[in-house]
């Protein structure tokens, strides 16, 4: 009875887990380090009950504003945020249950639409060319206009489609099979974006589920197995010929990725310990087998952002699940700089830049 509460709890939990910017707009202006100024967290809250929140974290007087967009919309974000994302002066704000994109000026997070999408259950966004793209529970791919707000097409993926991302003209979707427990998903799905058609399913490991790519091209993979018999994977996609073409010996949960490296971790949710590692992708080789080097404790990664600008780290910890969670940030040599407490299970980051943002994101 107990391994069968086991297993439905990480059911709800993989549900939940709210994913990482994919070829986001460049910032045409350059950012010194005094021009960050804060830091937009989004917390999903917990599934159903319908209390999301955007926390701002102010650099300078260390104030935490604990529902910004409450305090500016009078209204919550709804049920699940899954993913926080910047693409040029607006926040896109993705809410799963509540099944809805909400769109915010960057810098006043005063809602500019709301996008309804049915009962289609988005998990994540990226961005390519002024357009929008949002995985979705479904199955389906919503594509939407930056400029206009609308949606402009639905493509059909995979299974319960988790993360994506775009590399070398292309989008790359993550199908998890998430709710067929214990018949997870095992593709990744390949869009041409000049035609928003799918080119091919690669097959990859069980149940895909975070996905970005790097400056090089190559798209990188987390499959998070069948919570049982079958272990977290790590792989390699080769964006010119869509196949995959590295299995590392890595049991990881979760990742981002920054200029040369791959920031990694894992969580092993029966001996509750956990790892945060440093791979050089332009060699595959690790360099760091544990990113934090004064002793902090994390007691659940929730997610894990860079800095481009000063190589800060910042780690999200999920604490319990039901009870605030905190935000860390490290220096790239991996001792702590400050952190602050946010609301429940902070899964996204975006730094605000003198009134402009610099994107971050957990996952």
């Amino acid at each position: 009875m107990e391994k069968i509460k086991l297993i439905v709890l990480l059911i709800i939990i993989s549900v939940i887990y709210g994913c990482t910017p994919e070829n986001p707009k460049p910032d045409p202006i350059p950012v010194s380090n005094s021009d960050a100024i804060g830091a937009y967290v989004l917390c999903e809250g917990i599934f159903n009950m319908n209390n999301s929140t955007l926390v701002y974290y102010d650099f300078k007087s260390g104030i935490v504003s604990d529902d910004l967009f409450l305090e500016v919309n009078n209204r919550g974000l709804g049920d699940t945020g899954n993913d926080l994302k910047q693409y040029g002066s607006k926040l896109y704000c993705v809410v799963n249950i509540s099944s809805q994109i909400e769109v915010m000026d960057i810098n006043s997070v005063q809602s500019i639409k709301q996008i309804s999408l049915g009962n289609r259950q988005p998990r994540y966004i990226a961005f390519f060319e002024d357009k929008a793209y949002v995985s979705c529970y479904d199955g389906s791919v919503v594509k939407l206009d930056t400029t206009t707000l609308e949606i402009e097409d639905i493509a059909t993926a995979g299974s319960n489609p988790e993360g994506l991302c775009v590399a070398n003209g292309k989008l790359y979707v993550a199908n998890s099979g998430g709710l067929n427990y214990p018949n997870y998903g095992n593709t990744v799905s390949v869009f041409d974006l000049t035609t928003f058609t799918k080119i091919k399913d690669i097959t990859v490991g069980v149940n895909p589920y975070s996905i970005k790519s790097d400056f090089q091209g190559d798209v990188y993979l987390v499959s998070r197995g069948n919570y049982g018999n079958i272990p977290y994977s790590f792989q390699r996609i080769d964006s010119q010929i869509d196949e995959v073409v590295q299995n590392f010996d890595m049991e990881v949960l979760n990742f981002t990725i920054s200029g040369n490296y791959a920031y990694l971790y894992n969580y092993d949710y029966s001996s509750q310990t956990s790892w945060i590692k440093v791979m050089d992708i332009t060699t595959e080789t690790t360099v760091k087998e544990n990113l934090i080097s004064d002793g902090t404790d994390i007691d659940i990664p929730y997610g894990i952002a860079v800095n481009p600008v000063n190589g800060d780290i910042y780690i999200a910890d999920a604490n319990d699940f039901v009870s605030n969670g905190d935000v860390f940030c490290f220096d790239k040599n991996g001792n702590k700089k400050f952190s602050f407490e946010v609301g429940l299970n902070p899964n996204s980051l975006v730094i605000r830049v003198n009134n402009q943002a610099k994107l971050l994101s957990f996952n």
